[in-house]
C-alpha cells in the first residue's frame, strides 16, 4: 500500500517520473493531460497556472472543447472531496 500524500507535498517514484517524461516526449501527451487538471485546481485556488499552461488550456478548449470537458470531470471529482474544515498545508 502506498504512503498517504498531501497536496503540495507529494512525491513521485522513479518509475512515475520516468513515465511522465516519456509521456511528455511523446507529443507532449502527459503535459497536455495535466493542463485541465491544473485549471480545475486553480479554480479552487489550490494552484496557479503558468502562462504556458493558460495558453495551452485555451488551445485545448478551441479544439473541440477537449480542455473544458476534461476539466469538468476533474472539478466534479474535486467537488465530492469531503470538507474536513482543515486547510491543507503546503
Amino acid at each position: 500500500m502506498s504512503e498517504r500524500q498531501y497536496l503540495g507535498q507529494g512525491t513521485n517514484t522513479s518509475w512515475e517520473k520516468f513515465w511522465y517524461v516519456l509521456g511528455c516526449v511523446y507529443f507532449g501527451a502527459a503535459y497536455f493531460q495535466k493542463v485541465p487538471v491544473k485549471k480545475a485546481l486553480s479554480e479552487y485556488g489550490l494552484v496557479e497556472m503558468t502562462g504556458a499552461e493558460k495558453f495551452w488550456y485555451v488551445i485545448q478548449c478551441i479544439l473541440f472543447g477537449s480542455g473544458y470537458f476534461a476539466k469538468v470531470t476533474i472539478k466534479r471529482a474535486l467537488s465530492e472531496v469531503p470538507n474536513t474544515g482543515v486547510a491543507p498545508t503546503v
